[in-house]
């Protein structure tokens, strides 16, 4: 987390510490700045973003409220983050669509295997910008030019590469996008965000409920009132107020040295990471650009041998697919790839 991030979340908890309620009208005008902000860091519309607890909460939100009706399709990768395949298994069995998982090409995700699995039952295509286990990126924008004038809903998981590779909503030509404050945000848990296209909001009934989805506390309630008509309807009461503000604090910085110097950083470290994997004869997956590398001691012995390493080292790493990830965010160094790479070394 960056020093920004940190401070502004102890200004906050101290407020409401020693102001109680009284802060909490400024609170939530800080919210709608942070709202502001991250539509223009995605690339979104005003009225455009929703804020959920996590990805997945907004990943259900779209797959429990998209019309499905028995006989439809939705499509996804069979190597999906199950954040990603639950909501769309459940959609499916409620719905009596089907969920077909399109196989990868290895580990990679060439969006023409999608196109080729399209047809006039298809409804839904539902995957990750960047997969979880090795990084495989998929071409949203090329996906979405193909699907033009197709009447098929287009949802992205994004947490995988938001905050690290240059994003924005609008070229993406998808309906929606979900995503969350930590991982490569760099922020604390707790702000996940949906960003959906306006024509298709009044098209996307809310889950949940709550006195938000039609006005404020102070607006009357009645049998005749309708939901608000942006995004905000998704939203049904309270957020995690503090966490949202805070990530504003996250979102200025990168906007400030530009996610375009972030992913040229990453991927130079990443470079110097895969390099030196290949130099130990270890077997590497990733998708040759990018800030995620998967790579194999060679077996289940040897990679929990280099896993135990990494760990005793406070490197972090996760088990994954294949083999091993690891990721790198421009605030790394070149000393800590050399550290992990002797480390590896010494255990394979």
């Amino acid at each position: 987390m960056p020093q920004v991030y940190v401070d502004k979340t102890r200004e906050w908890f101290n407020r409401f510490y020693s102001e109680a309620a009284f802060a909490a009208p400024e609170g939530w005008e800080q919210v709608e700045v942070t709202r502001r902000n991250l539509e223009k860091f995605t690339g979104s519309q005003s009225g455009e973003v929703a804020f959920f607890q996590t990805t997945a909460s907004a990943l259900s939100q779209a797959a429990l409220s998209i019309p499905l009706k028995a006989g439809d399709e939705i499509l996804t990768w069979d190597q999906e983050y199950p954040s990603n395949f639950y909501p769309w298994r459940i959609a499916a069995e409620k719905s009596g669509a089907k969920l077909i998982q399109v196989s990868s090409d290895g580990y990679e995700t060439p969006y023409q295997a999608l196109l080729n699995r399209v047809n006039e039952k298809t409804k839904v295509i539902a995957v990750s910008w960047v997969q979880y286990m090795t990084g495989a990126v998929t071409d949203l924008s090329a996906l979405s030019q193909a699907l033009k004038g197709r009447d098929i809903w287009l949802v992205a998981d994004l947490i995988q590469g938001i905050g690290v590779r240059p994003f924005n909503f609008a070229d993406s030509g998808f309906d929606i996008v979900c995503s969350g404050s930590h991982k490569w945000m760099c922020s604390g848990f707790g702000a996940g965000f949906m960003c959906i296209k306006k024509s298709r909001i009044e098209q996307l009934a809310p889950r949940e409920y709550g006195a938000m989805t039609y006005g404020t506390p102070d607006t009357p309630k009645s049998f005749t009132s309708h939901t608000r008509s942006t995004a905000d309807r998704y939203e049904p009461g309270s957020k995690a107020m503090v966490e949202i503000i805070a990530m504003s604090e996250t979102l200025k910085l990168f906007t400030s040295v530009g996610t375009e110097n972030i992913f040229k950083e990453s991927c130079r470290l990443t470079a110097k990471l895969r390099t030196g994997l290949k130099d130990l004869s270890l077997q590497v997956f990733d998708p040759q650009e990018g800030s995620i590398i998967n790579f194999s001691a060679g077996d289940e012995k040897k990679n929990s041998a280099v896993a135990a390493a990494l760990k005793a080292a406070k490197i972090s790493y996760v088990p994954r697919g294949p083999g091993i990830r690891l990721s790198l965010h421009a605030f790394n160094h070149d000393h800590e790839v050399d550290k992990a790479l002797n480390i590896i070394n010494s255990a394979k």
